[in-house]
């Protein structure tokens, strides 16, 4: 996987979780308006392909954002649609067992706000 961020950021410890069954289980949450999602993998340790939902949740509403069917013992990666997220908002996931989801994060990183780019507005 590689990634060319944009943006100014510096990447952050992923964040990983293994689903126990088919509910929505909350993957990330954030404390404030300096994440980006920049990616993630999703792999599946089962024993037959498993449909796989990754949510993102404002702090009103769940929006899809990716889903897909992840075969046997394969991993699928998305890395190429980063989102801004803000204070409150958290990263779901939807599938079964046997599923591990790791984000990867961003710390985007603040400036004087002069000019408007890549500061926290």
């Amino acid at each position: 996987m590689s990634m060319n961020l944009n943006y100014p950021a510096n990447l952050m410890p992923p964040v990983w979780q293994r689903l126990t069954d088919t509910s929505t289980v909350r993957i990330g949450e954030v404390a404030d308006d300096t994440l980006i999602l920049s990616g993630f993998s999703i792999t599946n340790d089962g024993s037959a392909a498993k449909v796989v939902s990754l949510i993102w949740y404002d702090g009103a509403n769940e929006k899809v954002i990716w889903k897909k069917s992840v075969a046997q013992d394969d991993t699928a990666f998305g890395s190429d649609f980063p989102i801004r997220l803000r204070k409150n908002n958290e990263i779901r996931a939807k599938g079964a067992a046997d599923i591990c989801v790791t984000l990867f994060y961003s710390f985007l990183v603040p400036n004087s706000g002069v000019n408007g780019l890549g500061g926290i507005r």
